[in-house]
């Protein structure tokens, strides 16, 4: 008589073959904005007249190209239209960089049978790291954009534009074509775009406060950034899993681990090491290391340009400086940061910065100050009065009513 059990198996797996897999899902990509009406509209509102034409006239090109099939590209363009574009661009004046991309772009209208998609993406991705340079995201993005619709099989171009939409404030729509990065590295095996893509989903769920979700894609990066030795992968994980426990409030000694980590596999000269030690700081004034945060912190202020950076490094200064007893330290860099509140760039960081500017008033006993930044932090919008800054804001406003109530 035959097994239970190995019956119950064999009928289960009736029909399927060992080494079979499923073909892995590739999700359709957001093109558009809800008000993009025109393809590419921000071409034309990012730059001058004339620029912004011959820009959108190539984005559209590439666009009508990737979107043809192959045997009916033939006959897609006038055979005059590559002398039109030439003689336009000439007539633009246009930076070297950008004049080469757009003259081999020319080429696809009128070889367009013939074009290469590697070279068609890679010139794509040439305008679009111009346009970035020159604070052009919807153009940034547009162009990435284009580039991967000319290599629809390659998850590289697919993770550069989830990486500029995210950049460009549109975490939806980078969501959605970072997923479609990890579905077409997983099928090629690329495990370096995977890598990346869950790296940068790991962000978006981050900033939104979904902590579980964001850990679960760093953890995925870090995975593949083992077993592949992909150094800079795994050191922008480790970094995340980092921010991830401090957003959590609870096990800080594992944000220090995992902050160790990634200062390792950063090395000094990565772009990305100097937020780290910025995060690292910032751990320390959590822990309350005070006498190791205020030389770290003034020394970041002696390099950091941006308003956000440099009001949170005020904060923080203020926060240790006033658990130090460091009186005239405190009132400056709390006048500092609260002075930097209203410039350009400093919204994403206002809640923690606010945070810490009430916590150091706490603890000098400042009380109208207190009052002051719990009033600031209560004026923000919703979205952004969430989590561990929201419970921190909370606490200031109990120690505010403790005082009142005296």
């Amino acid at each position: 008589m035959a097994h239970p059990e190995k019956g119950r198996k064999g009928r289960r797996g009736a029909g399927k073959r060992r080494g079979t897999h499923r073909p892995w899902c590739l999700p359709p990509a957001v093109t558009r904005e809800p008000g993009e009406t025109l393809e590419g509209v921000y071409v034309l509102d990012e730059f001058p007249a004339q620029l912004s034409l011959a820009l959108w006239t190539a984005l559209r090109d590439v666009s009508l190209w990737a979107a043809t099939p192959e045997e009916r590209r033939t006959a897609l363009f006038s055979p005059n239209a590559e002398a039109r574009r030439r003689e336009y661009a000439a007539q633009t004046r246009l930076e070297p960089a950008l004049d080469l991309a757009l003259g081999t772009l020319a080429t696809v209208v009128s070889h367009a049978a013939q074009a290469s998609a590697p070279v068609v993406t890679l010139m794509c991705l040439e305008v679009s790291r111009w346009a970035r340079g020159k604070g052009g995201m919807g153009t940034a993005v547009s162009f990435a954009q284009a580039a991967a619709l000319a290599s629809p099989e390659d998850p590289a171009p697919a993770l550069e534009v989830g990486r500029l939409a995210l950049e460009w404030g549109r975490p939806a729509r980078a969501e959605t074509w970072l997923r479609r990065s990890i579905g077409l590295a997983r099928r090629a095996k690329e495990w370096e775009s995977y890598g990346g893509a869950c790296v940068v989903l790991g962000e978006i769920y981050l900033r939104a406060e979904r902590l579980q979700a964001a850990e679960r894609y760093y953890l995925y990066a870090a995975r593949v950034a083992r077993r592949q030795q992909l150094r800079l992968v795994r050191a922008e994980a480790m970094h995340g899993l980092m921010r991830v426990r401090m957003a959590a409030g609870g096990d800080l000694e594992a944000a220090e681990r995992f902050a160790q980590l990634a200062q390792r596999a950063y090395g000094r000269a990565h772009p990305r090491a100097a937020d780290l030690l910025h995060d690292m700081t910032h751990l320390m004034v959590r822990r309350g290391e005070w006498d190791r945060a205020v030389p770290a912190l003034r020394r970041q202020l002696a390099v950091f340009s941006d308003p956000g950076l440099r009001m949170v490094c005020h904060a923080l200064l203020a926060h240790a400086a006033a658990a130090l007893g460091d009186a005239r330290t405190y009132e400056m860099s709390w006048k500092e940061a609260w002075n930097l509140q209203d410039r350009p760039g400093t919204a994403p960081h206002l809640p923690t910065a606010l945070v810490h500017l009430g916590k150091a008033a706490a603890l000098v006993h400042d009380w109208l100050r207190v009052q002051q930044t719990v009033r600031a932090f209560n004026e923000l919008p919703p979205a952004r009065r969430r989590g561990a800054v929201a419970a921190a804001a909370a606490e200031l406003a109990g120690l505010v009513n403790t005082f009142r109530t005296r």
